[in-house]
């Protein structure tokens, strides 16, 4: 396998495990991702004892690494607040939260993708903040032991469109985001008014 399609598959993966990582932070899911996160440590070990095809994915290789271990100390800093009890789950998770919307943006890919996107969302159209919010409703879900074979970002992105256009309304012109929650038993998005 070229390293295109191994930093491809590294990069998917620490996404996963930051997003089973929120769950696990925010209180939807009863156990931290061990096993997510040997998983990507064992990517980075493996294509850290191989040579690179070139300068760019060796760049990109530690860009990835630098944003896997930042990931981290965030993860370990926000756990050992939420065990000693220091600080509010919902606010170590609203400010973890923020702080990967604020990370910079994945570097471009060189392929295009395989399939255009459903509907009316083009993959250009996905704003950071949505794609770590369906990452994160994703992990709840599958955290929760839910079959999620059939969820398309477009579709989400769809309904998120949607709710913001009913919400806009009913309230007027008022800035809306969206969360994860566990509530009776579901997984459900939670519409804020914007701080």
């Amino acid at each position: 396998m070229g390293w295109e399609r191994e930093l491809q598959l590294l990069e998917r993966a620490i996404q996963r495990a930051n997003a089973e990582y929120d769950a696990f932070l925010s209180g939807a899911a009863k156990k931290p991702p061990l096993e997510t996160r040997k998983t990507v440590d064992e990517m980075i070990r493996r294509l850290s004892a191989a040579e690179p095809d070139s300068a760019a994915d060796r760049y990109r290789f530690g860009t990835l690494q630098g944003r896997y271990v930042a990931f981290c100390e965030r993860w370990e800093r926000l756990q050992t607040e939420k065990e000693s009890g220091r600080q509010s789950v919902h606010g170590g998770f609203a400010r973890a939260s923020r702080q990967v919307a604020a990370s910079p943006p994945p570097p471009p890919r060189r392929e295009a993708p395989n399939a255009a996107g459903a509907g009316s969302v083009s993959p250009g159209k996905v704003s950071v903040q949505e794609q770590a919010l369906f990452e994160r409703y994703l992990a709840a879900k599958k955290a929760r032991g839910e079959d999620m074979a059939g969820y398309d970002i477009s579709r989400f992105v769809e309904g998120l469109n949607r709710e913001r256009a009913k919400l806009k309304e009913r309230f007027g012109d008022v800035g809306v985001e969206f969360d994860v929650t566990d509530r009776d038993g579901r997984v459900r998005l939670i519409a804020r008014k914007k701080s």
